[in-house]
């Protein structure tokens, strides 16, 4: 079996380039923005559908979303079956 100890050493000693800063978006502010974006996709669908229950949608979204049983709630309110209203029905 070689001996790879020399070369892992040799590559903990690399510096990186010169000139480097590390720029771009920080990646916490990514993650924390698609979060973000997951924790409110529940309000998000609900407005974007149209349904009628979307402020009620929203409520659970925003007051037990913190919660996991209150964001799959709020997503489930989002898929359940919404019947049409009286004056959509046909007839």
């Amino acid at each position: 079996m070689p001996n790879i100890w020399p070369t892992l050493l040799a590559l903990q000693e690399m510096e990186p380039p010169k000139g480097y800063t590390g720029g771009g978006i920080p990646k916490g502010i990514v993650i924390v923005g698609a979060l973000i974006l997951l924790y409110f996709l529940p309000s998000m669908l609900a407005h974007a559908g149209g349904k009628r229950r979307k402020w009620k949608i929203t409520a659970v979204n925003v007051l037990l979303g913190w919660t996991v049983i209150g964001w799959i709630a709020s997503m489930l309110m989002v898929w359940a079956y919404e019947a049409p209203a009286a004056d959509d029905a046909t007839v």
